[in-house]
């Protein structure tokens, strides 16, 4: 039997009292509960119909900037509702700044303590990413070295050749070997949580490159013999053997 969410739960996200703990909860926000609570003043747009949640959060953004301007961002992206900061990536993700500049203010977003967050944080910013692709590497590379598991996902996750509700960046797709400044300090990384991302990143090269993938698992394998590079090459691998 499907477990329900009680209502003293949805009453208190609705109210942006406590943040959504998985999908479920988060799926039961009413966006337009919450933001009758919080933010009184805002005019709620009103919607087409059917409309998937990615379109939506996008589309109550734009709402929100219009309104209000770039200036409610740092107030939303600080909010206790997981749901409020959620809509401050998406407001960034429609600004006319460059990538570096993004990537800047994204980065609180990219170490959420929400898991929720952190995935809208790279998704936001997927097309900013592949406007100069080369440079963009160079710069994400960076994160790579940062401590935090999140940020180091971050950098993995936002550059995956196909990636999870988004769509493909095709120069990743044709040669995902420009992505390995990325990937290539990551291949022994200890958190689990970005190896998986590693794991899966390579998982997407390999659905149009599969010999370059086993090659290059074989290569890390021989030259990293750590327990963390054999998860992350498994993982690569799972539907190559």
């Amino acid at each position: 039997m499907k477990k329900q969410i009680s209502l003293d739960i949805v009453n208190q996200l609705n109210k942006g009292e406590k943040e959504a703990t998985n999908l479920m909860e988060f799926l039961a926000v009413d966006l337009t509960l919450l933001l009758a609570n919080t933010i009184p003043e805002f005019n709620f747009p009103k919607l087409p119909k059917p409309l998937g949640i990615t379109k939506k959060f996008k589309l109550v953004a734009i709402s929100l900037h219009t309104q209000f301007g770039f200036k409610i961002f740092d107030t939303l992206s600080i909010h206790k509702s997981d749901s409020i900061r959620a809509l401050a990536c998406y407001i960034l993700g429609e600004q006319k700044l460059s990538f570096p500049e993004k990537l800047n203010l994204i980065k609180p977003l990219a170490d959420d303590p929400n898991s929720g967050v952190r995935e809208w944080a790279w998704m936001v910013l997927r097309a900013d990413f592949t406007q100069e692709l080369t440079k963009s590497i160079k710069l994400l590379s960076r994160w790579t070295e940062e401590s935090s598991d999140n940020i180091r996902r971050f950098a993995s996750e936002l550059s995956r050749p196909r990636g999870v509700w988004c769509s493909h960046i095709k120069e990743l797709r044709k040669e995902p070997w420009l992505g390995l400044d990325i990937i290539e300090p990551l291949r022994s990384d200890k958190a689990k949580y970005v190896q998986l991302s590693v794991g899966n990143w390579l998982n997407d090269a390999g659905k149009d490159h599969p010999d370059w993938v086993k090659d290059l698992c074989r290569d890390w394998s021989n030259q990293s013999t750590t327990p963390y590079t054999e998860k992350i090459c498994k993982r690569a691998m799972r539907n190559l053997v």
